[in-house]
């Protein structure tokens, strides 16, 4: 077994490349929690397509559906995995006071969303209330760990969108 497939390699990358992301916009760059998502959403894009595109050049350019998946979901999953467990470090470890911020970071969302749906101020109130709690004790590494399941479902969606347009079969080639 090759002790160091693409797919690991490209996961590494794309971990490494959000935990720096992470911490540019937790401590030097102020940035909604919108913003943010968008951006990751894209950082994970492109990093999907680079390893598939590698993996199909490495192949001969020929990189059926199956494989593409594989090696794209596999590439996402550790990338989670590598930052899922950095955050809980940097959270648990390094700066606990960072809590207080994400959770306003989700908050604000959270506000700017319902009252653009013209939520009544008392239910926004309730809701807002219930959301600080969840969103608190959302930073405990059971909950973090948990986060890792529900992104790899997340990343397998991604994943197989992409490998649509990365794959390439032998009578293509």
């Amino acid at each position: 077994m090759d002790i160091n497939p693409i797919w690991l390699r490209y996961g590494i990358i794309y971990g490494l490349v959000s935990i720096v992301f992470s911490l540019v916009i937790y401590y030097v760059v102020s940035m909604g929690l919108g913003t943010m998502s968008i951006i990751s959403f894209i950082i994970m894009i492109v990093i999907l397509v680079i390893v598939g595109r590698a993996q199909r050049q490495e192949n001969n350019d020929i990189l059926p559906y199956g494989e593409a998946l594989k090696t794209t979901f596999l590439t996402g999953l550790v990338g989670v995995v590598i930052s899922t467990l950095f955050t809980i470090i940097l959270v648990n470890l390094i700066d606990p006071s960072l809590v207080e911020k994400l959770t306003e970071m989700g908050m604000d969302a959270a506000r700017s969303m319902m009252e653009a749906v013209g939520m009544p101020e008392d239910k926004l109130a309730e809701a807002m209330e219930k959301a600080e709690e969840e969103s608190v004790n959302g930073f405990t590494p059971t909950r973090q760990l948990l986060g890792i399941f529900q992104s790899s479902i997340f990343v397998l969606i991604v994943a197989a969108i992409v490998s649509i347009f990365i794959k390439k079969d032998e009578k293509f080639a």
